[in-house]
Parts: structure tokens; sequence; C-alpha cells
């Protein structure tokens, strides 16, 4: 509920303060109706309180609104607070303020939701098949329905989550024989040549020893004249008295090396050159395209569980369809119930959609529920019939009267105590059409908070609070009206700018009888 509301330098406002007296009102629960002449600001005002909460673009320097809703401010990441307060700034550009935190626009309009109900002269949302389905979920007041509801809202989230899935695959099967195609072309080009890490290093020293094996046949055999030498060393050292163990080591691992020369060069005269350039040839090609030897294994790794899971399509597509009917038919089981017990609190709804329309002079209506295709909240499909006539082609009088009558049939149902804008909801009345459309108003401020701007004397003099907005030189004042005020301003509305004293008479009984 709104506490106090303060807009500076906005359209033809200059200033706007409205704040309420707590002893009288709390400026909370109560009907707060503004009348004015045509053109004076009424609608301008409504939209300005709106704008500083994301409804409307501000053109406001500053405005400002505190809040006594308990909003858990957390969840949209800001910190909580004993109080709730509203403010925005126009420089270059609009910010936007909760708390001195600054927000955006599009979080100030998601916090505000929680606790304002903007109607329209053609709005619809409470009309809407979730709306009514969510007040007869309330009226069934059995534990056991709300745990299969809670129960079935899962299940259906789960069974959305699969036909995703299965979607997803339906996609893919599309286009699965043509990139399976493709991922058996890409790897039979790997597995070809079925390549090994580090072979291509071991085929390059292979070439280079192949390039120089002449050369080591040639220094091998010079090598070996060394050993027609190896007794007059010996003797050489003896006679010397040298110890002979250094050179004896030395030969013999002369003599490993050449082994090992001569078995080199045995096992390189057993290959054959051109394949060896050929294998070259054919493992420099993948570390052109891949980078190495590495990551051309590694998308070979990839490519062939990618081209396993597309054989595997038609498996899981077949897998994924048997769990959705599977879930389907527990659905539809579980959406059933919730149907049945919908249809029995239907004509509950309905009598009482019904009592307020009588008060307000309005015929009957039907509340039809049918079966529609599973949704989150289960199969049921509510509509509201007037006279047989879709509520979209009705006048705007009988369709406002109409979601007066839904307000209040909603009444008891309804935990959140809300804000309620109505622009002129008495608009193409009657006069007894207005008064019905007053007292029902005001039954519902018991719960409400309602701001209403009115062009029939009936509901200002209803009001818990009464404004009057006027224009003078094209600057729009705003003002509460105290008992006399409220006499003259419901006598203009009655007789226009001669308020005559039959309109003077006719004011004072209207408030006296709002009055008791």
């Amino acid at each position: 509920m709104l506490e106090r509301v303060y807009i500076k330098e906005y359209v033809t406002f200059e200033e706007v303060e409205l704040e309420f007296n707590e002893v009288e009102m709390e400026f909370s629960k109560g009907l707060i109706v503004f009348t004015g002449p045509s053109g004076a600001g009424k609608s301008v005002l409504i939209r300005g309180i709106l704008s500083i909460f994301g409804y409307f673009d501000v053109n406001a320097k500053i405005s400002e609104a505190i809040v006594n809703n308990k909003i858990d401010l957390e969840k949209y990441g800001l910190e909580n607070d004993e109080e709730l307060i509203f403010r925005q700034i126009k420089k270059n550009k609009n910010r936007y303020f909760i708390n001195n935190q600054a927000v955006s626009k599009k979080v100030i309009r998601k916090i505000a939701d929680e606790f304002i109900d903007y109607l329209s002269l053609r709005e619809i949302e409470e009309f809407k098949n979730e709306n009514i389905i969510s007040v007869l979920d309330k009226i069934v007041k059995e534990k056991d329905y709300y745990v299969k509801l809670e129960d079935y809202k899962k299940e259906f989230l789960k069974y959305k989550e699969k036909q995703k899935q299965l979607n997803e695959i339906l996609n893919k099967e599309k286009t699965a024989k043509e990139r399976a195609e493709f991922l058996k072309f890409e790897l039979d080009k790997i597995n070809t040549v079925n390549p090994k890490v580090e072979e291509f290093d071991e085929l390059m020293q292979i070439k280079k020893d192949l390039s120089k094996l002449e050369k080591i046949k040639e220094k091998a055999f010079e090598a070996e004249k060394i050993f027609e030498f190896e007794n007059r060393i010996y003797e050489f050292l003896e006679m010397i008295d040298f110890e002979n163990d250094f050179f004896s080591t030395a030969m013999n691992e002369l003599r490993i090396a050449l082994d090992r020369a001569y078995e080199k060069e045995e096992f390189l005269q057993s290959i054959d050159i051109e394949e060896v350039l050929d294998r070259l040839s054919k493992l420099q090609e993948l570390i052109r395209k891949f980078g190495s030897i590495e990551e051309a294994l590694k998308y070979a790794d990839e490519k062939q569980k990618e081209l396993n899971v597309l054989e595997n399509i038609s498996f899981e597509k077949e897998h994924l369809q048997k769990e959705i009917k599977k879930l389907e038919e527990e659905l539809k089981q579980k959406a059933s119930y919730l149907h049945q017990k919908r249809v029995e609190v239907s004509k509950i709804f309905e009598e009482k959609i019904n009592y307020f329309l009588k008060k307000l002079y309005m015929p009957e209506v039907k509340m039809v529920l049918e079966k529609a295709p599973l949704y989150e909240l289960g199969e049921s499909e509510a509509k509201i019939i007037l006279n047989d006539i879709d509520i979209n082609a009705i006048s705007t009088g009988e369709f406002n009267r109409l979601r007066v009558a839904l307000l209040g049939a909603k009444l008891e149902y309804t935990d959140d105590e809300k804000t309620l804008f109505l622009d002129e909801i008495d608009a193409n009345l009657s006069g007894e059409e207005s008064m019905s459309v007053a007292e029902v108003l005001k039954l519902l401020s018991q719960k409400y908070q309602i701001f209403a701007i009115s062009h029939q004397p009936q509901l200002a003099s209803v009001a818990n609070k009464h404004f009057l907005v006027t224009k003078k030189e094209n600057k729009s004042f705003v003002k509460e009206l105290n008992k006399e005020g409220r006499v003259k301003e419901i006598a203009r509305i009655i007789g226009g700018k001669e308020k005559s004293q039959k309109a003077i008479d006719y004011a004072k009984e209207l408030l006296k009888e709002s009055n008791g």
C-alpha cells in the first residue's frame, strides 16, 4: 500500500505531495477518488504515480513513493529495509532507486507487480484462464488437493523437459544422416592412416639415418682398423708399467658401438625407403590439417563419440517417446482429478460473481470449464460467458462492471493486500449503475487500496479520500477536499458549472448516505 507520493515538475504539475494521516487512514486500505474538470490532469496524475513504479515513461524531475508492503528485496539482489522507498530522478536520463539502491526500470516494475494492479479501460488480465483457475484452486480448500496440484506441476515440468529433449532429437534426426556420412568420411581419412603418437619423429629419424647409411658403413670400416694395433697398445702400456684397464674398457665400448652400427645398418637395409616417405607424407598431411598427430587423434575421438550419438539417435528417440507417453498418461489422470474438483467449485465462484452482478444491474454469467491440452495447471480451461457474448465484444460500461464483480467474487480468496489503479471504472454508466459500482468498490476497499478516477458523483461520495484536480493558466493542482469542498465538487459533477441548490442538496444527501 502507498503511504506517500511526491512528484516535482511533472507535465503541468509543478509539485504534488499526497500524504495521508495515519490516524485517519494510513493511506492503506480504502477508496481514494480523483475528480475534476475534463482536461485538468487526473489521468496524467495517475500515470505520474504509476511511472514511479515503471508502468510508464517518467517525465517528472523527481518522484517518490513510500510503500508499506513487505517485499523480499533480496531475491532481486537488494538489501531489505524496514521502509520501502521508490525514487526516480531525471537529469540527462532517468535513474531509479529503491531505498537508495540503484535499480533498473525492469526490476522496479517486477517489484511493483507484487503489490500493484493497474486496470486500464479494456484490461482483460483478470479474465485470463490462469487467473480464474488460481481462484478455483483456492476455493477447493482440500489439503490433499494442493498436494496433488503441486505434484502435477512438478511432473508437468519433467514432461516438458522430456518433450524439449525429443524435439532436439527430432531436429537432429533431420540432418543426422548427412552429418553421419560426413563424420565417417572425416574419420576414414584419419583411421586409414592409423597414426601413432611419436611415430612421425621416429620415421623422420629413420629417414635421416638412411641418408647417412653409406657414410656410416664407410666410417665403421675405417674404425675397425684400430683393432689391428690393439695388441701393440697393450705391449706398450705393459712396458711403461701403466694400467691398461682404461684402454680395455674403451675398446670394449668401441666393439659395442660397432655392433650396434652393424645392427642398425642391417635394420636400415631391410627398410623400404619409398614406404617410409609415403608414410611420412600421410602423417604430414594430418599434421598440416590438425596441427599435430595428438590433435588428429583427439579430433577422431570426439567425432567418433558424435557419430555414436547419431547412430544411436533412433534408439534414444524411441526411448524418449515411450517415457513421454507414460508421463502423459499419468498427467492426464492427475489433471482429470484436478479438473473434476474445479468443476465442482466453479458453481460457487459463479454464484459469487452473479451476486455482485445483481448489485451492479447486470445479467448473470456462466462459468464454463472445458478440457484443454495439458499445460502447467492441468487441462482445465475456464471461460466466463455473458449472454453468450465474448467479453471483448460487450460495451465498456458492461465490461467495467463485470471486472468489478470479478474482483468482488475473488475478495475472500485473495491473500495479498494490493493497490488497485482503476481508470474511469464508472465511465458510461447511468446514475443507478454508478452507485452500484461505487458500493461494490467500497466493499473491495476493505481489503484493497483503490485509486480511481471518476466523473460520477456516486463514486466520489463513497470515497474515503477525495482529491480535486484543477487546472489554471496551464498549471495543474491537486488537493484533498474537506467535507464542504466535497459537497461543492459533487454538486459541480451533478450540475456542471452552475451549481444549483438542488445539486448541492443532492450532493449533501449522497455524502450523508455514504457516511451512514
